[in-house]
């Protein structure tokens, strides 16, 4: 670091050098480009405000301003016409980010300085020179070795690319092998190739710096040019000497005619508003949290209903048709005890009611013709049944219209939306939270109905609310002595699978410590590591590098199923006991309509998506769910519903064909691509042909599915070339599909669901490659998510309809749980998958298998 400060600073940035480097660093480095959900680049914004906000924190700079380029043609372009040649041009997804590095420095109030005809870097030598002539130590922000030359014992140069590496003349002489004023002879004899500075033809970087210390100065060495003793050096001396010249000439830091004057580049504070103007429309989420949402300063009328009287004359108020805000607080997380509620059908004016006076509430929240607007209606109508009330009328979900518009699984909450769309803190306050969802819906709605998405909420997202809200109501029953011996055939298990780890190993140890077990497979049993990445260069132990070994070594194979057991044990074997209502003796789980882009639902508390089923131990788990005493439960699962929607939407003949007859899909896979009859289909070949067919709605590559098979990537390649030969529609729809989504930037479902796909153009081969495989994969995951959600509102208005005591209590992956009543098994089977079967028309058949059993797993 720069030594004792003794005078004030004046930090210089050199803006392009830096946002240049980064982005290009950064697209080496393999990192998907940041985006916003519009499609707008952001990282070099990005990466150049973090080093901003780092330098005004570390340093605190009295003085500063950051210098850009004009663009205009300079004296070194007339010098010399191929000056900056080899340079590419800007990329257009980092020059889209240039007005938005110009509007941070203008929100963080730093000046900034251009002028036309000279570079930043003489512009930046030239202020250098002045402010320490007038008594200032200089900083210059810049990773350009050209800036080594400016330094002196009162000229520093920090590299921030090099975690703030500093550089004073000892440095500087330590890093170029010559004092910072040689630095231009250095450049004039070795040329630099990236602004195209030819150089002295033969003598590299060793060879430069060799006659700069030898003679002293570039002019020197060409006088006494008769002395060098190697020949090729003195040729090129003798022969170059004015391209040597007009070398030095273009790599030297030229004093420049402007006019300047430190007062004007005096730090003044951040302009905290425009600066959360800047990150909100560039989506830097956890920067405007650290920033912090303002509170609502603006004028409110909040109060507390007083009484019954008071509160139906303020119902009374509400005009016919209004929709009310309704915002219910809670005493705690995960509790569903009702403090007060919160209503508001004007902006900025909200009312709270006790729960003493929600007696006199309950009629209204139970009148359907009363239209209510919540965040998260399926938890209002949760927690109002708590306190007896049977709520109708909660027509509008904020929760939901945002996950529709945005598929942001982050940035649904209110206290988000409340941030991102409005900058306000959220306090405690339910009439607060009241208006703020009314505002919120004020936004959204007309959003929802511009973009065609009124049919998708009304007819599938709303009515799964409700539907979610009696799921988690009535839970499911657990058995604990299975559970109990399930725990402890696991500790068995574990413990075997231990002793033999610390036998391949030759020592003891923990294995579920990532450094420990890093050591043993990486130092000690010299296993292939790979490479060490992260400031502290730990070896990574993660699964997928651990699988990439699995095949070739025992010990890791043992290493992964210990992990898979250990990971069962913990978070479902002996948690689910303890996640069991008190009160009700069952497992509540919580769904959430929000959790993933695609539209599907995911879980908590706990996450069933995550229970494996293709495992036996996975499976034993599933045993542990069953019905109530002298129930069943029933299980109906959607039968390839991904590959059935590829063949409709593809309109691929074969895949036509072969579900329309029934045939076996992956024996006909099979059949088609090894060019041999089905009856001649080895179940090692079905197998295979079903890794493509998944493997294809998942966008998988020659490399991915090599190593699923275990076979040659150039086997695996022509695989997939054979299938494509075949399925030829398919190839066509991949294909369609993707240039559709790089023009709309949005991929579909048949039901309307969006889903922004930002990367589908980017410059990044690996980010592209992804954009690319989700583009292909969500209209299908989305679809298949959206057919199984309208089953279940399907299901269950025919459950209701029909009088039936049989409840839907879980949602799987493409598999719906049910708990039966033993008179109503046959009737409720045929109900399920009449409505499953039934819920969209495709132009194949969609068929569900549904299965009856004394728990989970044995209904199948």
């Amino acid at each position: 670091m720069m030594g004792q400060v003794t005078h004030p600073r004046f930090f210089l940035i050199d803006t392009f050098g830096f946002i240049f480097r980064a982005y290009h660093a950064r697209a080496r480095s393999g990192a998907p480009p940041m985006r916003t959900s519009t499609g707008l680049s952001t990282e070099a914004v990005y990466i150049f405000n973090n080093m901003l906000r780092k330098l005004s924190k570390q340093y605190n700079p009295p003085y500063i301003a950051a210098i850009f380029e004009s663009g205009a043609p300079t004296h070194r372009m007339e010098d010399f016409a191929e000056y900056k040649a080899n340079r590419a041009e800007t990329p257009p997804d980092l020059l889209e980010q240039i007005p938005y590095v110009r509007r941070v420095l203008e929100a963080m109030q730093i000046p900034i300085l251009e002028f036309p005809g000279f570079e930043a870097d003489d512009v930046i030598g030239t202020l250098g020179r002045r402010a320490e002539k007038d008594g200032y130590d200089v900083v210059i922000v810049s990773s350009d070795k050209d800036m080594l030359q400016l330094v002196t014992d009162r000229v520093a140069m920090l590299n921030p690319a090099k975690d703030d590496e500093w550089y004073d003349p000892a440095k500087v002489k330590a890093f170029m092998g010559v004092e910072p004023g040689q630095v231009a002879d250095l450049l004039a004899l070795m040329g630099d190739a990236i602004d195209n500075i030819p150089g002295a033809p033969g003598i590299g970087e060793k060879g430069a710096q060799n006659l700069i210390e030898r003679f002293g100065s570039v002019e020197a060495a060409l006088e006494r040019a008769g002395e060098v003793e190697r020949k090729a050096y003195r040729e090129s001396l003798q022969n170059n000497v004015e391209r040597i010249r007009m070398s030095k000439r273009l790599a030297t830091i030229a004093e420049v005619p402007i006019e300047f004057s430190l007062e004007a580049v005096k730090a003044q504070p951040v302009d905290a508003a425009l600066l959360k103007a800047v990150y909100k429309e560039l989506e830097f989420h956890s920067l405007l949290k650290e920033l912090g949402p303002a509170e609502d300063a603006r004028e409110r009328d909040y109060r507390v209903i007083q009484g019954p009287d008071e509160l139906k004359q303020w119902l009374a108020g509400v005009p016919a048709g209004t929709p009310v805000a309704v915002a219910i607080s809670k005493s705690a997380e995960g509790e569903f005890s009702l403090d007060t509620v919160g209503l508001a059908w004007q902006t900025g004016q909200a009312r709270a009611v006790t729960p003493e006076n929600l007696a006199c509430l309950k009629p209204w929240l139970e009148d359907a013709r009363a239209p209510k607007i919540a965040c998260d209606v399926k938890s209002a109508l949760l927690m109002l049944d708590r306190m007896g009330v049977n709520a109708r009328g909660f027509d509008h979900d904020v929760m939901l219209y945002a996950f529709l518009l945005d598929a942001d699984p982050s940035g649904c909450a209110l206290d988000e939306q409340a941030r991102r769309r409005l900058d306000l803190k959220l306090g405690p306050s339910p009439e607060q939270h009241a208006d703020i969802t009314l505002e919120i819906w004020q936004h959204l709605a007309p959003a929802v109905e511009a973009r065609g998405l009124v049919e998708l909420y009304s007819s599938i997202e709303l009515p799964l609310a409700r539907v979610l809200a009696r799921m988690e109501r009535t839970g499911i029953r657990i058995d604990p002595v299975e559970l109990k011996r399930l725990s402890a055939l696991m500790e068995a298990e574990i413990a075997r699978l231990t002793a033999e780890i610390h036998t391949l190993a030759g020592k003891g140890f923990n294995i579920s410590s990532p450094q420990q077990l890093g050591r043993v497979l990486f130092e000690d049993l010299k296993l292939p590591a790979p490479v060490k990445y992260g400031k502290g260069k730990t070896i990574s132990t993660a699964a997928d590098v651990l699988d990439e070994l699995a095949a070739d070594h025992e010990i890791v194979r043992k290493v992964l199923e210990y992990r898979q057991l250990t990971k069962l044990k913990g978070t479902y074997v002996d948690a689910l006991p303890a996640l069991l209502d008190p009160q009700t003796g069952r497992l509540h789980t919580s769904f959430n309509q929000t959790g993933a882009a695609t539209g599907r639902l995911s879980s908590s508390n706990p996450n069933l998506q995550n229970i494996p089923i293709r495992t036996a131990l996975g499976r034993e788990i599933r045993a542990a769910f069953v019905p109530r005493e002298g129930w069943k439960l029933l299980v109906a699962d959607y039968s390839q519903i991904e590959l059935r929607l590829l063949a409709h939407m593809s309109d691929d003949p074969l895949l036509l064909e072969a579900f329309r007859t029934g045939e076996d899909i992956h024996t006909k896979t099979a059949s088609e691509v090894l060019g041999i009859p089905p009856l001649m289909v080895t179940p090692e070949a079905r197998r295979d042909a079903k890794a493509v067919n998944f493997g294809i709605v998942y966008g998988i590559s020659g490399f991915g599915l090599a190593q699923q098979l275990g076979i040659s990537r150039a086997e695996a390649e022509k695989y997939i070339k054979n299938y494509f030969a075949r399925y030829m529609g398919v190839r066509r729809w991949l294909d369609a599909t993707i240039a559709e989504v790089r023009k709309s930037g949005v991929t579909r479902t048949l039901f309307g669901r969006e889903r922004p796909i930002p990367d589908i153009n980017s410059r990044n081969v690996n980010a592209r490659g992804f954009a690319e495989r989700t583009a292909v994969n969500s209209p299908l995951q989305g679809t298949a998510a959206d057919l199984i959600k309208l089953a279940m509102v399907r299901i269950d208005a025919a459950l209701e309809t029909g009088g039936h005591r049989s409840a839907m209590l879980l949602q799987v992956h493409d598999e719906l749980v049910f708990e039966c009543a033993p008179e109503e098994i046959d009737e409720v089977s045929r109900l399920v998958k009449r409505e499953m079967e039934g819920a969209y028309e495709l132009k194949v058949p969609l068929l569900v298998d549904v299965g009856t059993g004394v728990n989970w797993r044995d209904a199948k």
